[in-house]
């Protein structure tokens, strides 16, 4: 029974630590100010895009919850989007926006910095 109770506790303190990438922006924006808040950066290899996932990231990108504030192309097919949120959906909406971002495009977004 200690075991289990051991077990849950490591697993309760695991996943009470996970943390988005919306939640690590916004922590680093009001610990340090060196982030932009709810300002993200990911990059799209476009020469690995399917065109189903192609259509998919223009409706994310050019949404109305979203606006491009740079879009900077880069070799090889690829383009660089610095996407700021708009006001008008919940947190959660802007979660699932960045995950499937990133599944999409299969890089990392990033937080923005202001440096």
């Amino acid at each position: 029974m200690k075991k289990i109770i051991a077990i849950l506790m490591l697993a309760t303190s695991f996943f009470a630590n996970a943390q988005t990438l919306r939640e690590q922006c916004e922590n680093a924006y009001y610990a340090t100010g060196y982030v932009k808040l709810h300002q993200y950066k990911i990059v799209v290899n476009w020469a690995r895009t399917s065109d189903h996932a192609l259509v998919e990231l223009e409706n994310i990108l050019y949404s109305d919850n979203f606006k491009v504030l740079k879009e900077k192309e880069l070799p090889n097919y690829k383009t660089l989007y610095v996407l700021k949120e708009s006001i008008g959906e919940d947190a959660y909406y802007y979660e699932a926006a960045l995950a499937k971002l990133e599944s999409l495009t299969g890089n990392k977004a990033s937080c923005v910095y202001d440096l």
